[in-house]
């Protein structure tokens, strides 16, 4: 099959597609940079940022993270705009923010309108925004494995050999996306050549995902080992960077073999929560049929399904793995949304309105009526009165449905249920992306983004910036001890502090000014001490939610949360109260 089936668009509409991408491209840019460093940096993304800030010191790493895609750009960034959270967080929201600019290269291939609808999913999709935003190099597996496959098709080798040496070194997770989609290829050449599908022709259905002609694989092998070399050792600055690449295939293999932390009913909850639009609308593919599917849609629905079974038996897998089968998702979403606005030129635009006004302010009753249900919002002995409203607009609806179609045509009324149906359900989604993103008011209840989540990270280094400047006249020099705490995030939170050391135990002789333990530790010389607990860690165990707790959840993001404290002790005597008195 070939994928030469290209579409010449008009000057003007093509003019018009650009304005609409270049608006959807900058909304997909605020949401990855908005507040990037509003939040603590997570175990995670902490370890990587000081490896990358140790080498941006020219120190030596001895274990380099299996991510030099991350490291090696980050620790350039530290170099240049100093070590903080947003730097930090920087080049995996610029890979999130190219991600979405790759279906306008392909417009031509898709149709222009499909390539701007499936941007647009991808621009504000919950899981690929939350994403963009950590620290880690996911964003770079996802953009290299998909710049990749874009380039191949716009037969642009040396593109193509670069986005495979940044895939090589973002890490397991791109091991993790090769295998799902070369898995789903080979599903696909293998139900290709024993199945005769006849689909009738669409302007924007896709025919053919096969390659034209051979593939120069010199050109492609030299620009993806020149590129690797030259990128993997940071311009030869950082050799072991090279070897670091190997470490992000060995961490995908042992993922096979570790304990999983992360269960397939909590990636379930995830994907269905946050991207509830794009189920919706996929959903509209797959009651074609599949012999009625376009081959993009069968290619999509094969892709989705792959990667979930992939990602169900995987036992490393984690909740930013999902981004391999988000896109597909929306593909066949943009795909379905692309087909209902053919139907638009035949309807006349205010009945539309009016009808898809009418589908979305009864949706918006039924929400209303099921936060109801939500335990505490209600008297138990007046929940069936809000059943009983809940079953009245629900006919109200089909008695909508009927009056309309009796009126003004089913397909009015088809297309003002689907529409109004969307934009609340884009209104749901968009919300939900919010809230991923970790710009909501519960960023410790979501499942994407970072977990645990680091609380009280700003209350604590006001406190020691605080005593460091009663003690020593500066806010980085008290002298200070962790005692017994293995904490990447605390380690980069007193990075700035010359006078941190991390010991497992206080020698008995030793008081310095500052001492950090646990919420049950004390040290030793307890009695010459004053101690405050902070809240370091907040975590969600979903494992212990009830059905009313998941319903609140899901609509409050509302949570039961296990915190974790620590206990800054500062000396008696370093109090300025305490000096006074002591020293008239």
């Amino acid at each position: 099959m070939s994928i030469s089936h290209e579409k010449q668009e008009p000057q003007s509409s093509a003019r018009l597609g650009a304005g609409i991408f270049i608006g959807v491209f900058l909304l997909g840019l605020v949401l990855r940079l908005i507040a990037l460093d509003q939040h603590p940096l997570s175990e995670t993304e902490a370890h990587l940022a000081l490896q990358a800030y140790a080498l941006a010191q020219g120190q030596s790493v001895p274990d380099l993270a299996g991510q030099p895609g991350y490291l090696l750009p980050t620790a350039l960034a530290f170099f240049l705009l100093g070590a903080r959270e947003a730097t930090a967080r920087f080049w995996p929201a610029l890979w999130g923010i190219l991600v979405v600019g790759l279906p306008w290269l392909l417009r031509r291939q898709l149709g222009q309108p499909l390539a701007i609808l499936l941007a647009l999913g991808l621009a504000l999709d919950a899981g690929l925004v939350a994403t963009s935003r950590l620290a880690t190099a996911d964003s770079l597996a996802l953009w290299s494995l998909l710049g990749l496959i874009t380039f191949a098709w716009r037969r642009e080798w040396r593109l193509a050999g670069i986005a495979l040496a940044l895939g090589v070194l973002s890490g397991a997770s791109f091991w993790l996306g090769a295998l799902i989609l070369g898995a789903t290829w080979g599903f696909w050449r293998w139900i290709e050549g024993s199945l005769e599908v006849d689909v009738p022709e669409t302007p924007y259905s896709l025919y053919g995902v096969s390659l034209n002609g051979s593939i120069p694989w010199p050109r492609l092998a030299i620009s993806a080992l020149v590129a690797f070399f030259l990128l993997g050792s940071g311009l030869g600055i950082v050799g072991r960077g090279l070897g670091a690449a190997a470490t992000g295939l060995v961490e995908f293999l042992r993922g096979w073999a570790a304990q999983g932390t992360t269960s397939p009913g909590l990636l379930g909850m995830a994907l269905l929560v946050y991207q509830p639009l794009g189920w919706v609308l996929a959903l509209g593919q797959w009651m074609r049929g599949w012999r009625r599917m376009s081959p993009l849609a069968r290619l999509s629905t094969l892709w989705l399904g792959v990667g979930v079974i992939l990602l169900a038996v995987y036992p490393g897998r984690q909740v930013s793995h999902l981004i391999w089968v988000l896109v597909p998702l929306w593909i066949l979403a943009a795909s379905t949304l692309t087909q209902w606005l053919g139907g638009l030129r035949e309807i006349e635009r205010t009945s539309l309105l009016v009808v898809a006004t009418a589908y979305f302010v009864l949706l918006g009753y039924l929400w209303l009526n099921l936060e109801g249900l939500v335990p505490g919002n209600v008297d138990p002995q007046w929940i069936w009165v809000r059943g009983l409203a809940f079953l009245g607009a629900v006919l109200l609806g089909v008695a909508l449905w009927l009056v309309v179609g009796w009126s003004w045509g089913m397909q009015v009324s088809r297309q003002g249920l689907f529409w109004g149906g969307t934009v609340f359900l884009g209104l749901l989604a968009f919300s939900a992306t919010w809230q991923a993103a970790g710009l909501g008011r519960a960023p410790s209840a979501q499942i994407w983004g970072s977990q645990p989540y680091v609380a009280e990270e700003d209350l604590l280094l006001k406190t020691l910036e605080d005593v460091s400047e009663w003690v020593t006249g500066r806010r980085d020099a008290v002298d200070i001890r962790v005692v017994g705490i293995e904490s990447e995030a605390l380690r980069w939170a007193l990075r700035r502090f010359y006078h941190a050391e991390f010991v497992q135990t206080l020698p008995p002789l030793e008081t310095p000014s500052v001492v950090i333990t646990s919420e049950v530790a004390m040290p030793g010389v307890s009695a010459l001490y004053r101690g405050q607990d902070f809240v370091w860690r907040e975590t969600s165990d979903w494992s212990l939610f009830l059905p009313g707790e998941w319903l609140s959840w899901i609509i409050y993001r509302k949570a039961p949360l296990q915190r974790q404290a620590i206990v800054v002790w500062v000396r008696a005597d370093r109090f300025p109260q305490v000096v006074n008195l002591t020293n008239p």
